[in-house]
């Protein structure tokens, strides 16, 4: 039964919910209702991804999910506690395809995290001659891996974002799945070091920007705002000790360049404007290419031409704002989008 908290959630978003916005658009708009109304979203690692729970302004469990990673797991708990009206609930369903290979996912590296796998794919790929590609299909994003004669590899299903959409193609390709999975054998996994600690992972929005507390035996151990439900967890992880250094370094240098300055606006998130971006860039028959460089880059390009780069932290929606920023090709091309990705 949908409870009173969600059906009033679902009144004041469902004439705001929009395709155009994606999964992760749509994640992000719900659960600042979510915050609005005094509730919020929890995480827990477990061996094979993500376990979520939506609470209300009470304290009381009004949705439960689960997925690969973080935001598909609190989106996935947003449908099953009646967030959405049936028809875009069924849409929805429909666009997190990835949850049908969460257990081969976990296979590869486990406990939640797809950054780490997902770095490794991209560069295999490279290396071999190939490319990967990024596309929308329905509400969610689509990942192709390609050889090096343009053939191919995998098709990833429908996934929340770019980097669940890549985690979702590797066991689409099994060579390259086992060669990962290989390389990653006895590597430091921060997720498996939560589970064992049985540490939450709480959600909500704060004075318009994505806020995440950490709690350990209900102390607070770390907090942090930023413009995406995955990039301020990871930088919340930071703050508490649970993340290595370098993952400290690579946040502050790249808030530091970053031009777009969504967290500091609170003007949007990195989700919802991924999305529109990549959409726009679609019907311009312009394709989007993923490598990883240090940053996870985007690379922007219509036939052979090169319209735009840009670097993100941990998803390709990121990278995609940064090269729409930074890009006069790009600007031109984008017109009425422009006010996305404009300080």
């Amino acid at each position: 039964m949908v409870s009173e908290f969600a059906l009033q959630v679902r009144d004041r978003v469902k004439d705001l919910i929009n395709i155009d916005e994606g999964n992760c658009g749509t994640c992000h708009r719900v659960l600042r209702e979510i915050s609005e109304q005094g509730g919020y979203a929890s995480c827990w690692e477990r061996p094979d991804g993500i376990r979520s729970k939506i609470y209300d302004d009470n304290g009381n469990v009004v949705g439960e999910g689960e997925g690969i990673t973080w935001p598909p797991a609190i989106l996935f708990a947003m449908v099953e506690g009646g967030f959405f009206t049936p028809e875009v609930e069924q849409e929805l369903v429909q666009s997190l395809q990835c949850i049908i290979d969460m257990e081969k996912v976990a296979d590869i590296y486990g406990y939640g995290r797809v950054v780490t796998p997902v770095a490794a794919a991209y560069k295999e790929v490279w290396k071999e001659g190939g490319h990967v590609e990024i596309r929308r299909n329905n509400w969610g994003i689509e990942v192709v891996f390609y050889d090096a004669d343009g053939n191919e590899l995998a098709v990833g299903p429908i996934s929340y974002c770019p980097t669940c959409g890549t985690a979702a193609a590797l066991p689409r390709y099994p060579e390259l799945a086992e060669r990962i999975k290989a390389q990653l054998q006895g590597v430091h996994n921060t997720g498996r070091d939560k589970y064992e600690r049985e540490i939450e992972t709480r959600f909500m929005y704060k004075r318009g920007r994505v806020y995440v507390e950490i709690f350990e035996n209900n102390d607070r151990i770390g907090r942090s705002m930023a413009c995406c439900i995955a990039y301020t967890a990871v930088k919340a992880e930071i703050k508490a000790g649970i993340s290595g250094p370098k993952w400290g370094a690579l946040f502050k240098e790249y808030c530091r360049v970053c031009p777009v300055k969504l967290c500091r606006n609170a003007k949007s998130d990195t989700g919802r404007a991924g999305n529109l971006i990549i959409s726009d860039l679609e019907q311009k028959d312009m394709d989007t290419d993923v490598s990883i460089n240090t940053y996870v880059t985007a690379q922007v390009r219509r036939d052979k031409e090169i319209m735009g780069q840009g670097i993100g932290t941990v998803c390709a929606f990121s990278s995609l704002l940064n090269a729409a920023a930074r890009s006069i090709k790009l600007r031109s091309e984008l017109g009425d989008s422009r006010e996305i990705v404009e300080e």
